[in-house]
């Protein structure tokens, strides 16, 4: 599997001189007749390196104030000048190849292609990662290129307005649930996430579908109601096994990139706000934290204490006033070299249960604090806590679900749950509003709050001018400050 990635080195170098759309809609895979387990596994590499990425990821890790950083604080202080390279990730890097097998899958020689698992199920598979990746590029920018993207003679696409794409990657997630033939065979091989396995792959389509819909449940709710009760329905996540992640692997060339990272710097800690929030049920200490995930996401500093690194502080404040030492850098297993990168977990589908339960959107409300309580035991499984620690947690006073205040309690405990997972934990606190952060003193000019967007590539406005402009002024401006559809 590993030698089939090297084959794709050409593809990197096609995708790294593309300029635009109009050069990426010449189709750069269209002369090369290549096996789409090949092009499954190119496209996997290259989505966890973007979920992952000491880019992207450590970006929203630093939003939503999970992490905090040493040295070069320019993100945390929201002092981000450009977005052009992290928006020309997601779009050149692993998209192309899902496209491609979606095209291979469809036309007329579709038959040769079936000997690497059945058409429709690696069209199904392809079509739930690019939904999954333009879920996360709307939730990053709002109204974006979708509808026209990656049609060969058009160069300049519209951007769709964030409402609408909303619900066309709910309809994409149902077709491509539809599709799916569990009697089938899936990929014969190159399939990272589950090695072909179109019920593990049916799940996952259900509860992203999940996932989205209740992302819409403060603007949308009867919509929302419908297609999250529909989801939770269906064949959807049953346990830690199901989850949607990806392992890297233990060559530094496909390495977990904070792996990396560690191997020349020191810059990255677990935040203040983050191990202080965790300890704050019940009555942790940082000798003997409360949450006992704290000692699987954190490093003890050196005298063997859990100590979160302020969060907000300019360079010159951090290097002055603490040494790398003396507070907690990510935990060894979360640097380890082949660190999975997570997707979607049973956990954050559990508290997307417990609050459709809450919601009264489905089951019964009744059942909200039986799912919470199951939600945090996914969560500290998934990160091998002991069954007596999970059960010493769950029977703390403030950790005991409380009705009256849902939105704090689900809130707080699923921004826990998904550590490491930046994009999405971001995403939720800008949903939900918990926890509480504080926006830091010393924060750039360029922000007035803490970021509820990224602002657009200034490339757009050389190379796609008019569309950019529309969707500026549909989305009532383009700052950190201006709110997703669903943020309101």
């Amino acid at each position: 599997m590993k030698k089939i990635i090297i084959l794709f080195i050409w593809s990197i170098g096609i995708l790294s001189c593309t300029s635009d759309f109009e050069e990426l809609n010449k189709d750069p895979l269209a002369a090369n007749e290549v096996p789409t387990p090949t092009l499954l596994t190119k496209a996997m590499q290259d989505l966890i390196g973007i979920n992952s990425g000491i880019g992207l990821n450590k970006t929203f890790m630093m939003y939503s104030q999970q992490w905090a950083q040493r040295e070069t604080t320019t993100r945390s202080l929201y002092g981000i000048t450009s977005t052009s390279g992290y928006w020309r990730s997601w779009y050149l890097n692993g998209m192309p190849e899902l496209i491609e097998i979606i095209k291979l899958n469809s036309e007329d020689e579709k038959e040769k292609y079936a000997v690497y698992g059945k058409n429709e199920n690696q069209i199904a598979v392809a079509k739930i990662l690019k939904a999954w990746a333009f879920h996360n590029i709307t939730d990053i920018w709002g109204n974006v290129p979708y509808s026209e993207t990656y049609i060969f003679d058009i160069s300049k696409p519209k951007y769709d307005k964030q409402s609408d794409i909303y619900l066309a990657l709910i309809s994409e997630l149902k077709e491509a649930a539809d599709m799916i033939d569990v009697s089938a065979s899936g990929f014969t091989s190159g399939d990272l996430m589950y090695a072909g396995d179109m019920n593990k792959w049916l799940s996952f389509a259900n509860s992203l579908r999940a996932r989205i819909a209740l992302r819409m449940s403060e603007v949308n709710p009867s919509l929302a109601k419908i297609e999250v009760a529909d989801a939770l329905g269906s064949t959807v996540f049953s346990g830690n096994i199901d989850n949607a992640q990806i392992s890297f692997q233990t060559e530094e060339a496909y390495a977990n990139p904070l792996y990396l990272e560690f191997l020349t710097q020191s810059w990255t800690f677990v935040s203040e706000p983050m191990i202080d929030l965790m300890n704050s049920y019940g009555s942790g200490t940082v000798t003997i934290p409360s949450d006992p995930r704290i000692i699987k996401y954190a490093a003890p500093n050196e005298d063997g204490d859990y100590f979160g690194f302020p969060y907000g502080l300019t360079t010159s404040e951090s290097i002055d006033n603490y040494t790398i030492t003396e507070r907690s850098l990510p935990s060894e297993e979360v640097r380890a070299i082949d660190f999975p990168s997570y997707i979607m977990t049973y956990s954050e589908l559990l508290f997307i249960k417990a609050e459709a339960e809450q919601r009264g959107w489905f089951g019964a409300v009744g059942d909200a604090s039986t799912t919470y309580n199951q939600s945090i035991t996914a969560s500290m499984e998934q990160w091998n806590v002991t069954s007596a620690d999970v059960a010493t947690y769950l029977a703390l006073p403030d950790v005991q679900y409380n009705a009256v205040n849902w939105r704090k309690m689900i809130g707080e405990q699923k921004y826990i749950s998904l550590y490491m997972q930046g994009v999405n934990a971001w995403s939720e606190w800008r949903r939900l509003d918990f926890p509480v952060l504080a926006f830091p003193v010393a924060a750039s000019s360029n922000a007035t709050e803490i970021p509820r967007r990224f602002f657009y590539s200034s490339r757009e406005s050389i190379v796609n001018t008019q569309s950019l402009n529309q969707a500026i002024n549909d989305m009532g401006g383009d700052t950190f400050s201006t709110r997703m559809w669903w943020d309101q």
